[in-house]
């Protein structure tokens, strides 16, 4: 199912040019933030990211709506993204915060027990990981399937506890896809920008470690800025188009063979003649 579903993403895609809106809106928003903190700073950059996760969720819920009309019907993408914009922001925001104070609340206690920070991260990974795994389609589900805001983020944890091995395989090929278009993009980069790495190969691991955003602005310089924007604008023009409608595509496919949100699975089984009911 997910090779199909991967094929259908790119033909997708190719069908409905509006489709790379998205991809193009996020790597105009990821190059800005790039050089945003170069000229400005990343006091100021704080604030636009506050402004940019407010926008994502109207591009995807728009791109939803398009890849779900499968007619001729117009400006489904701007429509459906203003129908769909809270249903799609809200789980976003309830599951950012489930991740954020369980995190708070495993590292209170054990903030007692010393070397906090050094668990911090197995900390973070431990509850962000599980937790996005399992609401991961609630966007799709508030989308395709009409849920309301907390409706999806269960049908997300339903469809995946319903068939998590082809959800597992689902992300691992789109991390495959993610590498297949990372690598080559970080190789022209490293090779356009190789005289200004240079000073990184000769630092030590604690160096390294004490590598401050401050210092990587000043090998790379303006121009190292500047194309470090372009080639994160190109990777998220590919990779984010691809992904988004990637997990799309792949979740209407999936839904084929999960009871549909709300709907009633009927019991298999027979009554005795004295009217017990026996399951099968």
């Amino acid at each position: 199912m997910v090779p199909a579903a991967l094929a259908e993403a790119v033909s997708t895609i190719s069908g409905k040019p509006v489709l790379w809106v998205p991809g193009l809106a996020m790597g105009c928003l990821a190059a800005m933030d790039i050089l945003l903190q170069y000229y400005v700073g990343t006091f100021f950059l704080t604030r636009v990211w506050f402004i940019e996760a407010l926008a994502v969720p109207f591009l995807v819920a728009g791109a939803y709506s398009e890849i779900r009309n499968t007619g001729e019907e117009p400006r489904t993408f701007r429509s459906g993204a203003v129908r769909y914009y809270f249903r799609v922001l809200v789980p976003l925001l309830v599951v950012a915060f489930a991740i954020l104070a369980t995190i708070v609340l495993l590292a209170i206690p054990l903030s007692f027990l010393g070397n906090s920070a050094l668990v911090l991260p197995y900390i973070i990974l431990g509850s962000a990981i599980p937790i996005a795994f399992f609401t991961f389609f609630s966007d799709c589900a508030a989308v395709f399937e009409d849920c309301r805001a907390f409706e999806s983020i269960r049908r997300s944890v339903e469809v995946v506890l319903n068939r998590p091995g082809q959800v597992i395989v689902f992300f691992l090929a789109a991390a495959g896809i993610a590498i297949l278009v990372t690598l080559p993009l970080m190789v022209i980069w490293t090779g356009l920008l190789y005289e200004n790495l240079v000073p990184l190969a000769s630092m030590e691991q604690g160096e390294l470690q004490a590598l401050t955003m401050e210092t990587v602005n000043g090998m790379l310089g303006p121009a190292g800025i500047g194309l470090s924007a372009l080639f994160v604008f190109i990777w998220f023009t590919l990779a984010g188009n691809i992904l988004l409608t990637f997990k799309a595509v792949f979740y209407r496919h999936i839904l084929d063979q999960v009871p549909q949100a709300g709907a009633t699975v009927p019991l298999r089984g027979e009554y005795d003649e004295k009217g017990r009911w026996y399951k099968y």
